[in-house]
């Protein structure tokens, strides 16, 4: 399949989300009202996004007769999500940018979630909260409004153990709609706790993920340049919080450890 106008001189946005189950890919052709929808791929592949990516890259330019160095522009989401999923999107667009000079932005993984949503929301009709899952028994949470045709952020992403859940809930606008994965990997809580607080409601699993076209559009709207991207994760990793107990099994002490993670993660 080849496409006479996909490339101008404007050139290609390319998105990457790979901060949950579903790893998503997304391109546009850049114009001077915003971005027209190309192409997107979509996997649900938890823990082997690395396998997928730069394939499916490939696959959506070589289907529209392009190549990489038509990509001016790449959005990719810098979390909080699955810390492996981050690292292999970041790496990669990071790695795609130093080399076709395309410039790059973050994308906040709980808008993108909510972006939709609160899109549908009336002026002042209550918001809309992003639940990701993080660990057991914890989230990351923002909730968000509707204001001039877009998500507004109502609280900043937090990291909360569920029994935290009912006093943030209580600080935000009603009624108050939840999706997400962390919403529906934890769903027995969160039923219970809508059957006392007839102001939450639990949408379907259809808004566990969003659409390519909405991670298009949120990308369009980014402010891009040729900084690095660092990754948004708000916890301590889980091999980070053991790290004692994994460097002794490994014979080394827990300063030895900090000291090769604190050389794995300087900037290049």
């Amino acid at each position: 399949m080849t496409c006479a106008d996909c490339s101008s001189d404007s050139g290609l946005l390319l998105a990457l989300n790979g901060a949950d189950e579903r790893l998503q890919l997304a391109l546009g052709r850049i114009e001077d009202t915003g971005v027209a929808f190309l192409a997107a791929q979509e996997w649900t592949v938890p823990g082997s996004a690395v396998r997928f990516l730069a394939p499916g890259i490939r696959h959506m330019l070589d289907s529209l007769g392009l190549t990489a160095n038509n990509v001016r522009r790449i959005a990719c989401v810098t979390g909080p999500g699955s810390f492996t999923g981050l690292r292999m999107s970041l790496a990669l667009a990071q790695g795609l940018a130093a080399g076709t000079g395309a410039e790059l932005a973050g994308l906040n993984h709980l808008e993108l979630l909510a972006a939709e949503a609160a899109r549908m929301l009336e002026q002042g009709s209550g918001a809309v909260a992003s639940l990701v899952w993080s660990r057991r028994g914890q989230v990351y949470a923002q909730a968000f409004t509707h204001g001039q045709g877009q998500a507004v952020a109502a609280a900043p992403p937090q990291v909360l153990a569920l029994t935290a859940l009912p006093e943030f809930f209580a600080t935000l606008p009603k009624p108050l709609r939840l999706l997400g994965g962390g919403l529906r990997r934890n769903l027995p809580f969160f039923e219970e706790l809508a059957g006392r607080d007839a102001s939450l409601r639990l949408l379907p699993t259809t808004w566990d993920a969003p659409r390519p076209a909405t991670l298009l559009d949120l990308a369009s709207r980014a402010g891009y340049g040729l900084q690095a991207l660092e990754p948004v994760y708000l916890r301590a990793s889980d091999a980070e919080d053991n790290l004692a107990a994994i460097a002794a099994g490994r014979g080394l002490s827990e300063a030895d450890a900090q000291a090769i993670l604190d050389r794995g993660s300087r900037p290049v």
